[in-house]
């Protein structure tokens, strides 16, 4: 059970992602003049600046020790340094965003529009509901899911336009790249604690909940509602 179980969820994961990947924004950004990916990146900072909320959430609800660890793991790596020498996550992405063409003053005027803002309230609102209902395996599938799989999925589309920016200016992306190749995807059916990804680490106890519950409808479920809402996200770029 334990193996079909994982087969089937990594196959309707995979899906999903495709639908991700052929969103039509997605697919025609080497076509897009730079103000426009400039404004859509600037739009999706603000879901990153979600990560912590969410996964405090998550960390506040979980029952199982193992995954609290897990979960304070990422968390902690979002703000390396205990003495404040080094800088967050979070200005890493500024710090790629400026070198891709945007200025200070154009990250912090920026606004979320209506649709990113109802997104990032039913993200808020999504995390939430499995938290208050205290399942570790809807708590995590979306910490998955939703803070690591389909981030390196989306980055890693932005990377087949970002990569020749960075190299003309001869400077290392601190942000775009490290996230699309740490948070890579890895198979529910090999992921292992021991797994040198936080998709697979956060996999491995996945499995075992996906076992317990002998079904993987729930599992699907709500990875389908999270991409919706990044779907949504994208849609308002067309």
């Amino acid at each position: 059970m334990t193996q079909a179980t994982s087969i089937l969820a990594d196959r309707t994961e995979g899906e999903l992602l495709d639908r991700l990947t052929g969103h039509p924004a997605l697919q025609s950004l080497d076509s897009w003049p730079p103000e426009r990916f400039l404004a859509m990146l600037l739009q999706r900072r603000f879901v990153s600046l979600i990560f912590t909320p969410m996964y405090d959430i998550a960390i506040d609800a979980l029952r199982d020790p193992p995954a609290i660890r897990l979960v304070r793991q990422i968390l902690r790596e979002e703000y390396p340094g205990r003495f404040g020498r080094q800088p967050s996550h979070r200005e890493d992405l500024v710090h790629d965003l400026l070198v891709l063409g945007a200025t200070t003053d154009q990250v912090l005027a920026c606004r979320p529009t209506p649709t990113t803002s109802s997104i990032l309230t039913d993200t808020l609102h999504l995390m939430s509901d499995a938290a208050h209902d205290a399942s570790d395996l809807r708590i995590l599938t979306i910490v998955r899911f939703w803070g690591e799989v389909v981030v390196s999925v989306e980055y890693g589309e932005y990377w087949k336009r970002m990569a020749a920016q960075f190299d003309a200016a001869g400077v290392r992306s601190r942000f775009y790249f490290t996230h699309y190749s740490h948070d890579g995807r890895e198979s529910l059916v090999t992921a292992s604690t021991r797994s040198r990804t936080h998709s697979g680490r956060l996999g491995a106890r996945v499995k075992q909940l996906l076992a317990a519950s002998g079904t993987g409808d729930e599992f699907a479920d709500l990875e389908a509602q999270v991409l919706e809402l990044r779907l949504r996200f994208y849609d308002q770029f067309l």
